[in-house]
């Protein structure tokens, strides 16, 4: 699809088009823009100083996003895992929220609602379990049973969290992968 200016000139950001006066230009599939419309080029006419080449730790800094976005599997262990479970809450004999030794809280919706609006300490891992489990007991009426497997705070270790690390080929193979798809996509733009 091609957006035209009032006069049928075709405006894309590749198109040396010069700043358009249009309250409402129409594209000829009906769709509508207002205001005025300037190309890329002729805004980096006007702002120079706007537009510079990216260095090259920038560029790899993209392709680490990039490939992080590709990825589907997980990284590590999960922050959630069975095995790694600090405390329960229980009103009667029901499990109302688990928390976990990095201090993730699940719940019921009802749970959750009741507790919902906390001012939290600035605390982390088993400490912020702890503090919630007391918590949650105390507003919902029940009690914390600790797990086996809590664990002590100086025995915690958090989530590591880390990026991972990619070699250069990657990095390359991304940034080429990268150029063939804005490549194909101004093509694509270009034929619509």
């Amino acid at each position: 699809m091609n957006i035209t200016d009032r006069h049928g000139h075709v405006l894309t950001p590749y198109a040396h088009v010069t700043k358009v006066q249009s309250d409402k230009s129409t594209d000829k599939n009906g769709l509508s823009f207002e205001g005025d419309v300037y190309s890329f080029a002729d805004l980096m006419k006007a702002h120079p100083e706007a537009v510079r080449k990216a260095t090259s730790a920038e560029v790899d800094d993209v392709a680490r996003i990039w490939l992080q976005q590709q990825e589907t599997g997980p990284r590590g262990r999960s922050d959630n895992e069975p095995d790694d479970v600090y405390a329960t809450v229980k009103v009667g004999n029901q499990v109302v929220a688990t928390l976990y030794n990095g201090g993730i809280a699940e719940m019921s919706n009802a749970a959750a609602s009741a507790v919902s609006g906390l001012d939290e300490p600035s605390l982390v891992g088993p400490a912020l379990a702890q503090w919630r489990a007391e918590t949650y007991a105390r507003l919902l009426g029940g009690k914390v049973e600790i797990a086996d497997t809590a664990k002590a705070q100086s025995e915690w270790t958090p989530s590591s969290g880390t990026a991972p690390q990619y070699s250069r080929a990657e990095l390359d193979a991304a940034i080429a992968a990268m150029r063939k798809a804005v490549a194909q996509s101004a093509t694509v733009d270009r034929n619509a």
